[in-house]
């Protein structure tokens, strides 16, 4: 895409880059989807790591009864039983 002519948009949430009427994901900075536009991989956002982060999780206890947490704990260790 290094050669095509692009344009961005502000979208909710973000700038997509529009080519031959096509627009693109939306990223959340303008200076990420400038980077999309040129052919650069930009960094991941937080959306998207997150979600890798779900599907890998997802991946790696298939079969399994219980679901993946999608959230973290700033915890670490069990419960506090000194009571």
């Amino acid at each position: 895409m290094k050669s095509e002519e692009y344009t961005l948009e502000q979208k909710d949430g973000g700038w997509a880059y529009v080519v031959d009427g096509r627009h693109s994901p939306v990223y959340a900075t303008r200076e990420l989807a400038i980077e999309a536009a040129k052919g650069d991989q930009p960094s991941k956002s937080f959306d998207q790591e997150a979600d890798d982060e779900l599907e890998e999780g997802l991946e790696d206890s298939f079969p399994a009864s219980d679901p993946v947490s999608a959230t973290r704990s700033g915890h670490t260790g069990g419960p506090d039983r000194s009571k």
